[in-house]
């Protein structure tokens, strides 16, 4: 079946607009057929650039009636992939717009930006098309369908990542979100974190910093973890992660560690909770 922008008329919301192209489309395989979907949605091109000076931009006209996407060359294709998706969103959504004289260019750093609450307008915008991305090419839906185990596990993500052709810390984020258990990824380098991804409505706040080094207590601060290797879940002090307050509502605090290139670990914190009342 294919697939028009009148059948998106009236949406505004980044998640919602995904959801309805899933739901118009229920034979889409696992890994999205991104570019098919692109020329159903008028992009009339997607091209890669040799540059530095983006990730990913999208070009179109003032109307919004037909666009074009340009990628960074030399990139993975599933970095390929997102790019493309969270181009789309700026496409689709409709109160994407650039300033007069300015297109879209998107930066690595903004596809990290997650929060759709952000005062600042370019990095609101950006956050949710980074929403629409991960939720058209790895909606909660399929994650559900695809979780082989109620316990989160890395391994898991990393085999999802390779059915939805995406990368392993995309989809860790997607599914640190759509999980049902309270978890948390910390995406390390050299022993330093750079990012970290918690199921916000109820995983307690990490206390470490960006830019600190993964906590003394932790088995990812002294494991020389080799890369593609996965470690066992072990057990570990809920006050090498949290503050006094928060460790005393977990019950059991788990780690396991992915190691990966170029001096990257990914970190999962699994968080079994007790009963706030008890926790007092």
């Amino acid at each position: 079946m294919t697939i028009s922008r009148l059948d998106l008329d009236g949406l505004g919301s980044p998640v919602a607009i995904a959801a309805r192209i899933h739901a118009l489309m229920q034979d889409m395989p696992m890994a999205v057929p991104l570019e098919e979907l692109c020329r159903d949605l008028d992009i009339a091109s997607i091209d890669e650039i040799q540059t530095s000076g983006f990730e990913a931009a999208l070009v179109m006209d003032a109307n919004k009636a037909a666009g074009g996407i340009l990628v960074a060359a030399g990139r993975t294709r599933q970095r390929r992939r997102y790019s493309i998706g969270h181009e789309l969103g700026h496409f689709l959504i409709p109160t994407h717009m650039p300033r007069p004289g300015h297109g879209f260019e998107c930066s690595l750093d903004d596809f990290h930006l997650l929060d759709p609450r952000e005062q600042d307008r370019r990095k609101r915008i950006e956050a949710e098309a980074n929403r629409f991305a991960a939720a058209l090419l790895m909606p909660k839906h399929r994650i559900w369908a695809s979780t082989a185990s109620r316990r989160p596990s890395l391994g898991e993500i990393a085999r999802m990542a390779g059915e939805f052709d995406v990368s392993k810390e995309a989809m860790a984020r997607a599914y640190v979100e759509a999980h049902r258990e309270p978890i948390a990824v910390v995406i390390l380098q050299h022993g330093r974190i750079q990012r970290m991804y918690r199921d916000q409505a109820n995983f307690p706040w990490l206390a470490p910093r960006i830019g600190h080094t993964v906590p003394d207590g932790s088995i990812a601060h002294a494991h020389q973890v080799k890369v593609a290797e996965l470690t066992d879940a072990e057990e570990c002090e809920p006050d090498v992660w949290f503050n006094e307050r928060d460790a005393r509502r977990v019950d059991v605090l788990t780690e396991q560690l992915l190691g990966q290139q170029n001096g990257f670990a990914m970190l999962l914190l699994h968080a079994e909770l007790i009963d706030e009342d008890e926790a007092e």
